[in-house]
């Protein structure tokens, strides 16, 4: 039976794995039971195998029980590995199948001692390809390590430690060529080539297990336990094959001994891993201590890559080592010199790679910072204009409650001394004109509440083309036959949220100011454009008129470049509060060549939200 060669785990009592599983909140009750067979047929088998290795004696069917058991427990393991990467997905997937091939690997090696044990009946040989396989099954078993799929690691993150890892293994490749091969294919020397493989392949066992312990600490809940049973079987198993090659020395060792016993608890402890992990379970979290985002994590995270970088450093010394030594025979020298430099091209290349992936990280980082900023400053230009806008709001609201109930005292009092004048009197004309004025008043006091917004919104499902038809028809624009007005869709429009009566207002405002800014240069057009920009139907005015003087300001309260008498700077500032209480948005540019582009943006309507008719509206004057 191999003994150095091959990794196992030592299998805790039933209890204490009994106790983790339901510390783990582990499978349903089913699944569990028929864990708990395989369980205890693992222990029988161990029982027997401690029976024969006390009792039986020595021979071919001692030998043949210990290969075949061995056997049969990597075999069981690499079949469950198999199913758990089939019934999973993303890195729980990608961690069983790397662990299955490092099985499979594990099993050739067995498999190829096995025969020529029980059916050629002859001493195995320690055969390149053998020994080449039961050294390559630590790769894809420290890969599957790598993939920690019981953290909570980035795809970008998992891709730089694949990296880190190969640069780690291709390292103990190096290490590998330059201590073990030459003594097979270069000087062939037999006792030396053993006493090499041994060493590294137990150096190698022994990083694995202490890389297996880190992993073990960092898990949380059900991974953490799993862990530690996957750990202790690779402990056992470097400890007993220790000192079974001892006993191999002093000639005591033979296949199917007690030397064997624990090298099997290894192997059903791998088994075992591979039945439990089979029931972990999918909707399992991970922990926050395993964030990448904690200082412990980020120390772990970046561990790896520093002593990736060492090793790599380290090879070139060796080279010029190398170079400047006369200790070894010139084949060896020159085979080991060939090896370091194929290992410095190959360490060269994965380093340019993970440099450019590190240097698009870090452009990609630096564009998104650059995007958070540009929109910081707009969400802190639009918190500045709401709480100027709030706070003029409240002033606003109070006076024109209290100038409003005035107004309607009033108009009250005038209608009564309109009723009682005489028809022609100059007291009644009088009158007329003060109600007309108190109107007047009236309008512009809910212009102010409006602005203020003192009354609700009523959101409904708002068809915005046929909205801004209705807008078209209140305005003055067919009255000016130098002034053309278009407004098309680009592809299907759906309904907005929205209160159809406010934002007729603002589109009433923006078109109005569009028609003024067009008249006051003599003639242009005004273009209104709607489309689906996510999520949000986007109307976008644009003129061509003389432009904005301050496109910055021009949602600011009472700003206005009108002439006296013609606007007191509240209309725009009453459309962004509007557009904003909708939660959409609202914002203003020049256009290069001369012009005005407002755009309004506002969310789309859900299903559930009731559809809304647009009134019959009548021609309002004035704006």
């Amino acid at each position: 039976m191999e003994l150095l060669s091959r990794d196992r785990k030592t299998l805790p009592s039933p209890e204490k794995i009994e106790q983790c599983v339901d510390a783990r909140g582990m499978p349903p009750q089913a699944l569990w039971q028929w864990s708990r067979l395989w369980l205890i047929l693992f222990s029988i088998v161990l029982l027997i195998a401690f029976c024969v290795g006390h009792w039986g004696k020595r021979g071919f069917a001692l030998s043949a029980f210990g290969d075949l058991s061995e056997l049969s427990f990597l075999l069981v393991a690499a079949a469950f590995m198999v199913r758990n990467a089939i019934a999973s997905r993303g890195a729980d997937r990608v961690f069983w199948s790397f662990s299955a091939t490092g099985i499979a690997f594990w099993i050739a090696g067995v498999a190829q001692w096995t025969v020529y044990e029980i059916i050629l009946r002859v001493p195995a040989p320690q055969t390149p390809v053998g020994d080449t396989l039961l050294f390559l099954k630590l790769v894809p078993l420290v890969s599957a390590l790598a993939i920690e799929p019981q953290s909570e690691l980035t795809r970008r993150f998992r891709i730089l430690g694949f990296l880190d890892l190969s640069f780690l293994l291709i390292y103990w490749f190096y290490c590998y060529a330059m201590w073990v091969i030459p003594y097979r294919f270069v000087v062939p020397e037999d006792g030396i080539y053993s006493f090499h493989f041994n060493t590294i392949d137990t150096l190698g066992h022994i990083i694995f297990v202490a890389v297996l312990g880190v992993v073990a600490l960092r898990a949380r809940g059900a991974w953490r336990n799993l862990y530690r049973l996957y750990w202790a079987s690779f402990a056992l198993y470097t400890l007993s094959s220790m000192i079974a090659n001892v006993a191999i020395d002093e000639g005591k060792y033979y296949s199917g001994s007690l030397y064997d016993l624990p090298l099997l608890t290894s192997v059903a402890g791998i088994a075992s891993f591979a039945i439990l992990g089979g029931n972990l379970p999918r909707r399992l979290a991970p922990s926050p201590s395993t964030s990448v985002h904690s200082r412990s994590s980020r120390a772990l995270t970046l561990f790896p890559a520093r002593i990736a970088m060492v090793a790599t450093l380290s090879i070139p010394l060796i080279g010029v080592a190398l170079l400047g030594s006369s200790s070894v025979s010139d084949r060896v020298g020159h085979f080991r010199v060939i090896a370091t430099l194929l290992a410095m091209l190959i360490l060269t290349a994965l380093l340019s790679l993970k440099q450019d992936l590190l240097s698009s990280d870090l452009i990609r980082s630096l564009r998104e910072a650059n995007l958070a900023y540009v929109s910081l400053a707009n969400t802190h230009e639009r918190m500045l204009q709401t709480e100027k806008l709030a706070s003029l709001g409240q002033v606003v609201a109070r006076v024109a409650n209290v100038v409003k109930k005035a107004m309607g005292a009033t108009l009250n009092s005038s209608a009564a001394l309109v009723r009682d004048a005489a028809s022609g009197s100059p007291t009644r004309g009088m009158v007329e004109k003060l109600v007309t004025q108190a109107n007047r008043t009236d309008a512009l006091l809910n212009n102010m509440l409006s602005f203020a917004c003192e009354s609700p919104l009523e959101i409904a499902r708002v068809d915005l083309r046929q909205l801004l038809s209705a807008a078209v028809g209140l305005t003055r624009v067919g009255q000016n036959a130098n002034v053309q007005l278009e407004i098309k869709s680009e592809g299907a429009i759906p309904s907005v949220a929205a209160d159809s009566s406010r934002i007729l207002q603002v589109f009433l405002q923006i078109i109005g100011n569009g028609i003024d800014a067009l008249e006051e240069k003599g003639s242009g057009s005004l273009l209104i454009t709607l489309r689906v920009v996510n999520r949000q139907v986007e109307v976008e005015f644009a003129d061509r008129g003389a432009g904005l003087l301050e496109p910055e300001h021009v949602f600011d309260p009472f700003y206005t470049t009108k002439a006296v008498g013609k606007g007191i700077g509240l209309g725009l500032s009453t459309c962004y509060g509007i557009v904003r209480q909708h939660g959409g948005g609202i914002s203003c540019r020049n256009r290069p060549d001369g012009g005005a582009i407002f755009t309004v943006s506002l969310p789309l309507a859900s299903e559930e939200a009731p559809a809304v008719n647009l009134p019959n509206l009548a021609r309002v004057e004035g704006s």
